[in-house]
């Protein structure tokens, strides 16, 4: 008698500015798949699933990754495996360092923060209070995008605009910035089967500080061509399949 395996859980960690909506099209084809799949709205966004959450009690790594772990404890997650993009990487690297045993051995990085971004985005990060949403949306993702999503601006722009629709505050979205700009993969220390996926084009992190940083922890990283920061809209299909062929 065969006994059939159940798939793992897979726990996607969304980035800032983001909520679950912006992974929408590779979480669906998880689904698809029958992976038992979860996509938090974590703080800044707003809680658009009516979800019971954890409270975030500080926006720091421990902060954050004790938010993770509450998460999965109070949803009785059998060590998922953790997916994060952007900062949600930075997010899923402080909760390996901290919560190992309650997470997969296995964990991807997605347009990863390898390491500490370009200090001008430190500068910029007080003018979030005086700048309409919808204009930080359209330069993010006009700075962003690479190549492959540029003919579908108009298509990207509407969905970065749905994510950042609503915030918990924009004094939780300004001290997310700054957690953001504060840390990088590269500060923590686990013992992971890592793999980074980033667009070859990403302007947050060079292709070399990424491949660097997974060497530095026997990972695997792979670079899709003409593509930016936003792979998750820009190669949808391209970056499920990555994901999926290392599962």
């Amino acid at each position: 008698m065969t006994i059939k395996k159940e798939k793992p859980a897979l726990l996607f960690v969304h980035g800032f500015r983001g909520n679950h909506f912006g992974l929408e099209e590779v979480i669906t084809k998880f689904k698809d798949l029958g992976y038992p799949v979860y996509a938090p709205d974590i703080p800044p966004a707003f809680n658009t699933q009516s979800e019971k959450l954890p409270t975030l009690k500080n926006f720091t790594a421990e902060g954050y990754a004790t938010w993770i772990a509450d998460y999965i404890l109070d949803n009785n997650l059998d060590r998922p495996i953790l997916i994060g993009h952007s900062m949600g990487s930075i997010i899923a690297a402080a909760t390996a360092e901290k919560y190992p045993n309650l997470i997969n051995e296995k964990i991807f990085f997605l347009s990863p923060i390898s390491e500490h971004t370009p200090k001008f985005i430190s500068t910029i990060i007080p003018l979030i209070a005086f700048i309409p949403n919808k204009l930080i949306s359209f330069i993010v993702t006009k700075y962003l995008i690479g190549t492959m999503g540029k003919p579908h601006f108009k298509q990207i722009l509407d969905t970065t605009m749905l994510c950042a629709k609503k915030f918990t505050s924009i004094s939780d979205e300004i001290k997310a910035a700054k957690f953001s700009v504060k840390h990088a993969i590269s500060d923590f220390n686990f013992t992971k089967t890592c793999f980074f996926i980033a667009g070859r084009e990403d302007r947050l992190n060079h292709p070399m500080k990424t491949k660097k940083v997974a060497e530095k922890f026997n990972g695997k990283a792979t670079f899709i061509q003409k593509s930016g920061h936003l792979i998750n809209y820009e190669v949808p299909d391209e970056l499920f399949a990555l994901i999926n062929q290392d599962l």
